[in-house]
């Protein structure tokens, strides 16, 4: 089977490559699944860079999440045979691959008429958004929540997941071209960072407050948002695309008792009940099945064209996800 390799930690464009290997064999608990589509996240980026919570030894088999079919398994597994799984971001097993070698426990059954390139994406980002929603603070029906980089997969699954909720959502772009995006798929309020940011705010939310705010992008957009959280609020950061600390002005963590938070999905895999773990992601495939959780895919690869996948995925024009489709 063919796969890509990490062989050292670098630029990816020199330090993946191509490689083929025999079928190995399986254990009780393995499962052996043949892929039907994986994406390229931001993450994936940063552990070959040498920048992510996993430093893997070498050679390692990249690929964070993705879904396939389970075409043979161990004694353990025989009851997944056949069956449509999406395989959990442990970083246990790569799944740029067109079969891939996974342990049972990290799998979970899925909607086998769903758009496969849609349930491959279901791993990080939309988690990682539902859980943003349900971990921190009760919201209700009408509550404000605000986000930076609005307009990326993350931007697009919270927008769609708060009007489920019938959430309100302020939305920090950099790009106007973004901010027309961001209001196709839903955005409430758009607004550009900048030197402007707070006045449009302002503009925006009247007298109405966050209830909470999510931040990828670290440095000034987050403190800015952070002074419309209302008092007691919260902030969450799951990414540090700028790689500036949040600039958090501490007046308003002491006086108005605000409280930042850092979130990393795969602190919560591994820990969360196995139930939890998976009605969660079922939950989240539902809604994938009913058209109602989606995010925009620019293109889709082969193995064969793995150098230019990367080289889009790293492009900052991009206006939808990479996926290998196998």
């Amino acid at each position: 089977m063919r796969r890509l390799l990490l062989t050292a930690f670098g630029e990816a464009a020199k330090v993946v490559r191509l490689d083929t290997t025999a079928a190995q064999p399986l254990s009780s608990d393995d499962l052996l699944i043949r892929m039907e589509a994986a994406p390229i996240n931001r993450s994936d980026f940063m552990l070959i860079e040498g920048k992510y919570g996993v430093r893997p030894s070498f050679p390692y088999n990249l690929g964070s999440e993705g879904v396939g079919k389970v075409v043979a398994a161990g004694e353990r597994g025989r009851s997944l045979e056949g069956k449509r799984v999406l395989i959990l971001p442990t970083y246990e097993q790569g799944t740029w691959a067109e079969e891939t070698i996974v342990d049972r426990k990290n799998v979970v059954e899925v909607s086998d008429t769903a758009d496969p390139v849609q349930l491959a994406m279901l791993g990080i980002n939309p988690a990682t958004a539902y859980l943003l929603l349900k971990q921190y603070t009760h919201l209700m029906p009408g509550d404000w929540i605000g986000q930076t980089a609005a307009n990326a997969a993350m931007g697009q699954y919270i927008i769609q997941l708060a009007k489920l909720a019938g959430l309100k959502t302020l939305n920090v772009v950099r790009r106007p071209e973004a901010a027309d995006a961001v209001r196709t798929f839903g955005g409430d309020v758009v607004v550009l960072q900048g030197d402007g940011l707070k006045q449009d705010i302002e503009a925006a939310l009247g007298s109405n407050r966050l209830s909470i705010a999510f931040d990828t992008v670290g440095g000034e957009p987050i403190g800015t948002l952070l002074q419309f959280v209302r008092d007691g609020g919260i902030g969450v950061g799951y990414g540090l695309q700028s790689g500036v600390f949040p600039r958090i002005n501490p007046v308003d963590m002491y006086f108005r008792s605000l409280s930042f938070h850092g979130f990393w999905l795969i602190n919560w895999i591994r820990n969360a009940p196995r139930h939890e773990l998976k009605w969660t992601y079922q939950h989240l495939a539902s809604l994938v099945a009913e058209g109602k959780l989606f995010a925009e895919v620019q293109k889709t690869y082969t193995l064969d064209q793995f150098q230019n996948a990367i080289a889009d995925a790293q492009s900052a024009e991009r206006s939808g996800k990479i996926v290998f489709r196998f």
